[in-house]
Formats: structure tokens, sequence, C-alpha cells
């Protein structure tokens, strides 16, 4: 058995409380720390530190976790792989430049989006992905109970189709308790090139002081803010006619000055938010409105009452000018209940949910586009990765479609696509050693 290095074990009394219930009183008078002073009455009090984060300033673990959560579920791009290639040298620069308050964007990649329409997308270099990924729930944290339950777009636990779950809810009390009912649905004009950075810094900075956001965040924020997208810099990976197919007034170099922030970005999608935020409060705590929610720019009022939908409509479009430099789209829907609510790609009846006629045509496309490519005379032949993709492009548009009413669309779908039901209603697993060659499959006609 071990003898115990103090004989008589340590007093019931040698670690107890102190005078506040933050520090510990500890009494050594046992442990014969000091052999001078056998009856000393020492104490020591552990106090409450200041905690490691602020000591520190940015740590390596945090820039880490930041650059797990950048990569994830995202296709390697030749900027991801250059800084991964000695991504602990890079995370180091991160960590010393945003220490030192001396980090600045790099230039983002713009390329065009075609669908739905001719965009810009402003790619952020892998680095500031990671920044992105380190800030945005720092940011998160202070700002998500300040939002309103009714904002659906880029947060935890909302999306698109918890919006028009909602959106659906609205209508149905509306029209089964006094029947009828309107609903009004607003737009802002070219959103995110008309962010005005300056309001959106003032809205911000107070908030993040007041939530004793890291001052390294606070520069970091700022820094993202305090120049265009230009004098960042921009390096296009697009053709002068792709370009040519986004509207002049769409293209965020030709945003006002001290306007715009680039699409595709964490920290925009978050910043969109805060901005309207600022609408989101005016309609619940001034306007009253029961029944509000917004998906990013797009949002919807329902009511019984036709004039006070028009009454709010002339109000939100004076708070919008005045407070936030925004106007609506010339596009406004004031129409009753039955007509339906044409919504993130479905349509909402008070009695039913449709999918929309344009996700129906692009559905049509990509199926009649793979046939034309791949099946000929009951045949399919196409490579492993052909046949993934037809299987993730079909899942998609299915899993779109199990959330309206859709039943016998998709048994119409199949029927008039009978190929497709034979490959899809089967999982397949290709060997390895099948990857780049044609494979043929006998397909129903």
């Amino acid at each position: 058995m071990t003898t115990p290095r103090y004989q008589d074990g340590c007093a019931a009394g040698s670690q107890v409380m102190g005078a506040t219930s933050y520090v510990f009183a500890v009494n050594f008078n046992n442990g014969n720390v000091n052999n001078l002073n056998r009856n000393n009455k020492a104490f020591c009090r552990p106090v409450a530190s200041v905690p490691a984060r602020e000591c520190q300033g940015v740590t390596f673990r945090e820039l880490y976790t930041a650059m797990r959560n950048a990569r994830r579920h995202k296709q390697p791009s030749e900027n991801m792989l250059e800084f991964l290639a000695d991504w602990t040298g890079g995370l180091f620069d991160l960590q010393r430049a945003l220490t030192a308050g001396a980090w600045v964007p790099s230039p983002a990649t713009c390329f065009i989006a075609q669908r739905p329409k001719a965009r810009q997308i402003h790619a952020p270099a892998f680095s500031d992905r990671v920044v992105h990924h380190w800030l945005v729930p720092q940011l998160e944290a202070i700002y998500e109970p300040k939002f309103i339950h009714d904002s659906y777009a880029s947060r935890r636990g909302k999306g698109t189709h918890k919006a028009v779950a909602r959106l659906r809810q609205f209508v149905r009390q509306v029209a089964s308790g006094q029947g009828g009912g309107w609903y009004l649905q607003l737009d802002i004009a070219n959103f995110f090139n008309s962010i005005d950075r300056r309001v959106l810094w003032q809205l911000l900075k107070p908030q993040l002081e007041r939530g004793e956001v890291r001052p390294e965040a606070l520069r970091a924020t700022h820094a993202l803010l305090r120049h265009s997208i230009q004098q960042q810099g921009v390096v296009y990976r697009s053709t002068e006619a792709e370009r040519e197919r986004v509207p002049a007034h769409k293209r965020l170099e030709n945003a006002a000055t001290g306007c715009g922030l680039p699409i595709g970005n964490l920290s925009s999608q978050f910043f969109a938010n805060v901005y309207l935020n600022e609408l989101d409060q005016f309609a619940k705590h001034v306007l009253k409105a029961k029944r509000y929610l917004r998906y990013v720019d797009d949002f919807v009022l329902v009511h019984h009452d036709r004039a006070v939908l028009e009454n709010w409509q002339a109000r939100i479009e004076a708070f919008l000018a005045d407070r936030l430099n925004l106007k609506l789209k010339a596009d406004i829907r004031l129409r009753p209940l039955s007509s339906g609510i044409d919504f993130l790609g479905y349509v909402v009846y008070p009695t039913h949910t449709r999918v929309r006629r344009r996700v129906l045509k692009h559905v049509r496309e990509a199926l009649q586009a793979w046939r034309s490519a791949h099946v000929q005379a009951g045949m399919a032949q196409a490579t492993p990765a052909d046949y993934r993709k037809l299987s993730s492009v079909w899942g998609s548009y299915q899993g779109h479609m199990q959330h309206a009413d859709s039943h016998r669309l998709q048994q119409r779908i199949l029927t008039r696509h009978r190929w497709l039901n034979s490959l899809v209603s089967t999982k397949r697993a290709f060997s390895h050693e099948l990857e780049g060659r044609r494979i043929t499959i006998k397909v129903a006609i």
C-alpha cells in the first residue's frame, strides 16, 4: 500500500471558499509550505483571471476550426489547394494579421452565374473565407437574439422550406378564419448593390461594442466594409460576352460610392440580415404586422384587409428610403390569397401548394438534355460520373417537389420519362476501375 506523503492527511478545511463567490482560499497550514512558521495562517486566493482569448488575441485553434468549416462541402479550387499546401503557415499569417489589426481582404474572383438569370458572383480568396468563418459566428452570437423569428435567410434552423411552410400557415390562418384575405409581396430593387456600407457600419458598431465583441473582430468587420470590392481587387474569370449579359446597373463596379456588397460571401449574407433587420423591427413593432416574413430581400405580409396592406406599403416605402436608402421594385403584388403567392420556387394557395412553373421548366430541360446526350434505342450509355450527376439532379428536384402537393406531378414525370425511372429507382455503385468508361444500361422507353 502506498504511504501517504502527509501522514495525517490534509485537513478538511485545507480548501475552503474565500470571502467572495469567485475565489478559493487554500489553507497551506498542513502542507509544510513554510517551515519557519509552523502555525502560519497564510491563504492563497486564486482570483478570476482575464479570459485567455483576450490576452492571446486570435488563437490558432480558432482559425483551424474556421478553415475546416470553410472547406466543408466545397469543391477544391486552385486557390484553396494553394492555401492548403502550406495551411499552417497560412493560418499563422492570418493570426498575426488579425491580432495586429492589419488584415485586409484579398482580391476576389468574379464569375457570371447564368441561372436563373445572369448575375455577378464574387468568390473570396480561400484565406478570406477562413476569416469569414472565424468572424461571422462571433457576430451571429450577438445578433441572433435580436433577429425576428420570421427572417429565414442564412440562419441556422431556417431556410427556404421553413419560410414556405410558415407562409402556408399564415395564408391558412387568414383564409380559414374569415375567408378571402390579401397578401402584399415586396422586393428591394438591386438590393446588394444598394446597401450603404456607411449606414451598415453605423448599425453594426454600437451593437458590437455593446456586445463586447473582441477588438480583432471589430477591426476585421470594419476592414470588410471600409473599401469597395474594386478597391480590394477583382480577378475576372468570365468573358466579355458573359459580363455583358449582366445589366449595367446590376454590376457591382457601377454601384454608388460607398454602396454595394459582393454576392457570394458568407459575410455579405450576414450583413444583409443585419441591414434589413431594421425593416423587420419596423414591420413587427411599428406596423404591428402579425403575419410578416422575409427571405433576403423578398418579403410578404398577409392580412384580411386590403386597405391595411395599402397603408403598410406606403409606410414601408418611406421607411426604406429614409432609414436605409433603399427602393422597392416596381413589381408590387397586392392580390387576393386565392390567386396564389409565388415565393421561393413554390406557389402557395389557401388549400394547397404547387411547384413553380419555372422550376418545372428547368426539370424538363435538364432531363431532356441528359436523354439527348446519353439515351438511344432503349440503351443508356454514360460514365459513372454522368449517372451520379443524373441521380443528384433528379434527387434535388424531387426533394424540392416533396415540399409541395406534388405526388401526381412526380408520377407524371416518371411516366413521361420511363428511362429515368429505370436509372434512378435502383442505387448503383460502380467500381473505381470503371471511372471514365462508358457503361451501357438497358432502360425502358
